[in-house]
């Protein structure tokens, strides 16, 4: 579980100390290191929760800067469906009106993602034409920055071994290919990055007291909740009641 976070100059300190080198270690490289680490530990909770609302043009909008992942989208209080453009291809015909889902005797409303895109099937003939506003409301996971631009990593022990060791491995990987490092300490090195990334996702993934009670509601349920997305998991926290009387 994450609760906190520290920057990223902690791990760079961290670097100089361990390694005891008296060279300058490229910043640029650091910081790009350490983004390639974190995309790879790949937690939920190591990013941060941002909601958005932007405007639609011709059915797409631009995805925010800084974005990760999708958690939700909707319009309108109405939930979208995850799709894919593969029936229009299919037909070989963009315009052609291929047939979808409906729900509740509606138009199901659908997405993909596409070059840094957004892509709905939402238009005038879907929402009406006197409806001059089309605002999409996304939920979407960024990395959290620093008043310099530098990622924020979580403040725990394994997710700053993890991202030190992968920079040394990265570090070590430049000189082992100049026949300049020995096999086993480059070895040592990719070791070390490999369990430090799975302990990390590991006390990342790790429910707090809170989160191991919605996960007891879930799973403890006699009727499971199977449509709950299309409600926005409005009820996950809450505790079955059962009127058997």
């Amino acid at each position: 579980m994450i609760e906190g976070y520290v920057s990223l100059k902690t791990v760079l300190s961290t670097l100089y100390r361990n390694l005891g080198v008296n060279t300058e270690i490229n910043e640029i490289d650091v910081v790009e290191w350490a983004a390639e680490a974190l995309s790879m530990v790949g937690a939920y909770s190591q990013y941060q929760e941002v909601s958005v609302c932007t405007d639609l043009s011709k059915g797409k909008a631009k995805l925010p800067v800084g974005f990760q992942k999708l958690v939700d989208v909707t319009y309108k209080d109405r939930q979208l469906y995850w799709a894919t453009n593969t029936n229009a291809k299919n037909y070989q015909c963009d315009n052609c009106q291929v047939p979808v889902c409906t729900v509740n005797d509606q138009q199901g409303l659908t997405f993909y993602l596409n070059d840094n895109y957004i892509i709905t099937n939402i238009t005038d003939d879907t929402v009406g034409s006197e409806d001059s506003t089309k605002s999409l409301c996304m939920v979407y996971l960024s990395l959290l920055l620093d008043e310099d631009g530098w990622p924020m990593i979580p403040d725990n022990i394994y997710y700053s071994k993890a991202i030190t060791s992968y920079i040394t491995e990265r570090l070590d990987l430049q000189e082992w290919r100049k026949g300049k490092l020995p096999d086993k300490v480059y070895q040592k090195s990719e070791q070390d990055w490999l369990f430090y990334v799975n302990s990390a996702r590991g006390a990342a993934n790790m429910p707090g007291v809170a989160q191991m009670e919605n996960l007891k509601n879930i799973t403890g349920r006699f009727m499971p909740l199977r449509n709950d997305y299309s409600k926005a998991f409005r009820n996950i926290r809450k505790k079955e009641r059962l009127n058997l009387r």
